[in-house]
């Protein structure tokens, strides 16, 4: 972890280096992997539930993104950001990238149904919300304060 300064606060924030996007591919990558290699019984298999889990969630991800470059504020985790967004998808959840690549993985593991994949959406959500989300959210409580413990109040965290 490094450390970021604002008004004399230091704040630990995530390093550049391994970002969300990299964890996604990550774990998408080794949840597939496994899946071809391995096989495995067949869970929860819905391959027209899946892809539009697939699309929806991916929709998801460009509309946040869209909506942060909108206000003209940062995407990445790392750097402040000195502005609440309350607009787009961040009414309905106050991490629509995080749950969108979260979607991906679990419409990946609906159209092939078994385990791997499963397992791999799991380690996704749970490195985000440790590693990412957890951060995220005392710096901008630190940043923002006030309206930022408010809006966190209205808007869940991921549904």
């Amino acid at each position: 972890m490094t450390t970021a300064t604002d008004d004399a606060r230091t704040i630990p924030v995530a390093r550049a280096g391994w970002m969300p996007p990299r964890f996604f591919l990550l774990f998408g990558a080794t949840g597939l992997a496994l899946h071809f290699a391995l096989g495995g019984p067949t869970w929860l298999r819905l391959p027209g539930l899946g892809a539009a889990l697939v699309a929806a969630s991916v929709t998801l991800v460009l509309w946040g993104a869209r909506t942060f470059a909108s206000v003209g504020t940062t995407i990445k985790p790392y750097e402040r950001t000195r502005q609440l967004v309350e607009t787009g998808p961040f009414r309905l959840t106050r991490n629509p990238m995080y749950l969108g690549g979260v979607g991906i993985l679990a419409g990946a593991a609906l159209l092939t149904g078994t385990p791997a994949p499963w397992l791999a959406t799991l380690a996704l959500a749970l490195t985000l919300h440790l590693r990412f989300i957890r951060n995220e959210e005392r710096a901008l409580t630190a940043s923002l304060g006030t309206p930022y413990e408010s809006y966190c109040r209205r808007v869940r965290r991921w549904i």
